[in-house]
């Protein structure tokens, strides 16, 4: 009995000191090792409205084909850990687990946007925006290393109305420019688009006018009117809302057969002004950017039904853009290599954007190209005039 009692004492012994060297996992921390993790910032009315709970959708939808396929990503399966609140913005603290792989923004607000980009700038887990229009992720001319868009940024609209120049005019054509002196970005894009249009062989004409004197848009719409010959010319405005709208009732008083292409983001304001002319990489985007077939797909493979396809797509891409990133390191990914990661990001190509495929370029990782739509208001709404594929600029901070 003795020699019983003392084995017993010996096994529970070398039980203890094993399991003290190698401490038992419960399922759910075995689970937790072999899960990602990615953090994703709801949209700026939350996961409640249509674009949320549609994003939320697409999700689950990437999550279920991950954990079925045979693979995963990178031999791991993939959680979407959804911030409960917009104003709850993540910062570099939330991502130091080893197994938060990436964060996600939906939040198309420009100011949270850049709280982000202040926040992840230079860290080992890429900040990947879902929008990005209007947010800088460049310093001293180059990308942020782990900054990522779908983005172009708002210069794309130069190069888009120089494309949609060459197709509409001759060459030789004066085409006039109307911006300001005294706000930096109505200067710095109308010069790239002067010499957009300068090295394809047209004629611009600069005007730069005082925005606090209104009587110079009278002037300045004047003198471009009184050009002699020119019928329907084109003045491109970089004037902001109140200066292009300034312009616009000038041209209607006049009855000048010359256009207004209207450099800035489409908006209600403007929709009293027929005939205004803008270019969009978004706008159209629900009605010709392809995305009911993402429903379709959605509700074909898994029975799941969203009311904002643009925003499920835009969470899909988002979705096939970390994917492709990671596929091309040899597999299995034991341990996520950031450095190679961020690398990845920055070059992946064909990412299946509703009817758009988007190549990514690592000088500005983001696309190197997307459609952008040129729409006229025609009875106080935008109708689609033409659709031109426009290259991104590399960002110029002054010309």
């Amino acid at each position: 009995m003795r020699k019983i009692f003392a084995l017993l004492v010996i096994i529970l012994c070398l039980t203890t000191t094993v399991e003290r060297a190698f401490p038992l996992q419960s399922p759910d921390e075995r689970h937790h090792d072999w899960v990602w993790n990615v953090l994703v910032v709801p949209p700026s009315n939350g996961w409640d409205n249509e674009p949320g709970k549609s994003i939320k959708t697409a999700l689950t939808w990437c999550e279920r084909e991950i954990s079925e396929s045979s693979n995963g990503i990178g031999g791991h399966d993939v959680k979407f850990v959804l911030i409960p609140e917009s104003e709850d913005l993540p910062s570099r603290s939330d991502t130091t687990n080893p197994h938060t792989v990436a964060v996600m923004s939906f939040t198309h607000s420009q100011e949270a946007d850049k709280i982000l980009v202040s926040r992840f700038a230079g860290a080992n887990v890429p900040l990947m925006l879902a929008g990005g229009e209007n947010v800088l992720i460049d310093r001293g001319g180059r990308p942020v290393s782990n900054i990522f868009a779908l983005d172009m940024y708002r210069d794309y609209r130069c190069q888009a109305f120089a494309d949609y120049a060459k197709r509409l005019y001759p060459r030789e054509k004066r085409i006039a420019l109307a911006a300001s002196r005294f706000t930096v970005n109505q200067e710095r894009e109308a010069k790239i688009c002067y010499a957009l249009l300068d090295s394809e062989g047209f004629m611009p004409m600069p005007y730069w006018t005082d925005a606090s004197a209104r009587d110079s848009y009278y002037m300045m719409s004047e003198e471009i009117e009184s050009f002699e010959g020119e019928q329907a010319g084109v003045v491109i405005s970089f004037m902001g809302s109140m200066g292009a709208r300034e312009i616009w009732r000038n041209f209607m008083r006049l009855r000048t057969s010359w256009r207004l292409w209207n450099v800035s983001e489409p908006d209600e304001m403007y929709l009293s002004c027929r005939g205004m002319i803008f270019a969009d990489q978004n706008i159209m985007l629900a009605s010709l950017g392809g995305f009911i077939e993402t429903r379709r797909m959605l509700w074909r493979t898994r029975a799941m039904m969203v009311s904002d396809p643009v925003a499920a797509g835009r969470a899909i891409a988002l979705y096939e853009w970390f994917k492709r990133a990671v596929d091309v390191m040899p597999q299995p990914v034991d341990e996520m290599p950031r450095v190679q990661l961020l690398q990845n990001l920055g070059r992946v190509q064909a990412i299946p954007f509703g009817n758009q495929i988007l190549n990514i370029s690592p000088g500005l990782h983001r696309p190197s190209a997307r459609n952008v739509y040129i729409v006229e208001i025609r009875d106080r709404a935008y109708s689609e005039l033409d659709t031109v594929n426009t290259r991104a600029l590399a960002y110029v901070p002054a010309y």
